[in-house]
């Protein structure tokens, strides 16, 4: 698999932010890493290191970010920490680190643990899409890295096998339950979403089950999706649905990137890659809407607005008609396979607002140091009009599961979409520049 024709045809300052940007999105991950081979939910900016709560989504992401880097050779030691990761979720015996809580009747994770035990953190749920992104994560670094050493996928077959993916799907086929209690599904979660992850999943260990062979047949197979509910933006159409009032509701923007790279048929469908390309053509729009602000600033992302006014922090996920004004730019990641210009407006960001090389040229101090914290990986979440009114807000808090598009997306930009197929074949030795 050698480098795609999207990134070869780059000016070479833009080549050298892309590479430079590709390898940061993986520091980032792995710089939410704990000893144990769990991540954490978040890396905290201005501390300089990962939060105490764990997530297993998180350490999901974990396991991609480290099977791209082993075959972009950015991290010696992938393969080793990949084997520990997955022996820290398989595993069968207490200890620090492991087992990772989990629901004894299914199998099923709980969402958030805590990082140094593993247990359980207060009021969390188990959850279904959550654990499949852990599992996803686990086959993704199987077909990349399982080849070369057959531990990975062991490993990633016994976690896979380890979870009684049925009890995620109504008795009707027609839904996801978004989360178990006491071996039993609770919240039933109506296409479209994230959730054909577990849809995916339980067809891939119980297609012989009636109500789970319905789901992802006649709702989730990525040849149906045209089939299913759409709402109307500027001419667009998008999953979503009508509210009693008549008004639409759309979806985050995440939604719709998740399934791309984390269900290979959902990377090799041309039909869900229209989809995709609709999704983030209403993104750009509806911030040219919103009103005066700049064409490279877009991407409705959720993540932690800590530090903002109160009407806009906390953790928000933001979406065309509910949002707090603050543009991720690893949702423009997310959509580069089908709006490569993308990585131009992930430049202007990066070069007008963010450019650490820029520091020398700023006489604030704290401004400076607070800029170089926050976007130590390169791009984030940014409030456009908070810096135009000259008090610049930082993140200072970034959720793994958020970010991981930002890997995700270059990842396909770089190397194609074929990556997070079902047989991603050999990569080339990396050629490229590393740093800006």
């Amino acid at each position: 698999m050698n480098w795609s024709p999207s990134y070869l045809e780059l000016p070479d300052e833009v080549k050298q932010f892309s590479s430079a940007q590709y390898r940061q999105a993986y520091g980032l991950i792995d710089a939410a890493r704990y000893p144990s081979g769990l991540y954490a939910d978040a890396y905290h900016t201005l501390e300089g290191r990962p939060g105490q709560m764990g997530s297993i989504a998180a350490t999901g992401v974990g396991l991609i970010g480290l099977a791209i880097a082993h075959v972009e050779g950015w991290d010696p030691d992938a393969r080793p920490k990949l084997r520990q990761t997955l022996e820290a979720v398989t595993a069968a015996e207490a200890g620090p680190g492991g087992p990772v809580a989990r629901d004894p009747a299914s199998g099923f994770f709980y969402h958030f643990y805590d990082g140094t035990t593993g247990a359980a953190w207060p009021g969390s749920e188990v959850s279904t899409v959550d654990t499949s992104i852990l599992v996803a994560g686990a086959l993704f670094a199987s077909r990349l890295v399982g080849p070369a050493d057959p531990a990975v996928t062991r490993l990633a077959e016994k976690l896979l096998h380890s979870i009684d993916w049925s009890l995620a799907v109504t008795p009707d086929g027609r839904a996801v339950y978004m989360c178990i209690e006491e071996g039993r599904g609770t919240n039933p979660n109506r296409p479209f979403s994230e959730y054909a992850l577990v849809s995916w999943l339980a067809h891939e260990v119980h297609p012989d089950r009636p109500h789970v062979a319905a789901l992802w047949h006649e709702v989730y197979h990525p040849d149906r999706v045209h089939a299913l509910r759409y709402v109307e933006y500027k001419g667009l159409r998008l999953f979503g649905q009508v509210r009693p009032d008549g008004t639409p509701e759309f979806l985050p923007s995440f939604v719709t990137q998740f399934p791309l790279y984390l269900i290979p048929a959902y990377a090799e469908n041309a039909a869900y890659h229209e989809i995709l390309a609709d999704h983030c053509a209403a993104d750009r729009l509806s911030w040219r809407a919103a009103g005066d602000v700049p064409a490279y600033i877009w991407g409705h992302g959720a993540g932690s607005n800590s530090g903002l006014p109160p009407e806009r922090s906390g953790y928000r996920v933001d979406r065309i008609g509910s949002s707090s004004g603050v543009a991720s730019a690893y949702i423009v990641a997310g959509f580069l396979p089908v709006h490569p210009e993308g990585i131009y407006d992930m430049y202007e960001l990066y070069t007008r607002h963010v450019s650490v090389e820029r520091e020398h040229e700023r006489k604030d101090a704290v401004h400076a140091e607070k800029l170089r914290a926050a976007y130590r990986f390169g791009l984030g979440r940014f409030s456009w009009s908070d810096w135009q009114a000259g008090n610049p807000w930082y993140p200072r808090r970034v959720t793994v599961v958020d970010w991981s598009t930002m890997l995700y997306g270059l990842a396909a930009f770089h190397r194609g979409l074929g990556l997070f197929g079902s047989a991603p074949g050999d990569i080339t030795e990396r050629t490229a520049p590393e740093r800006v």
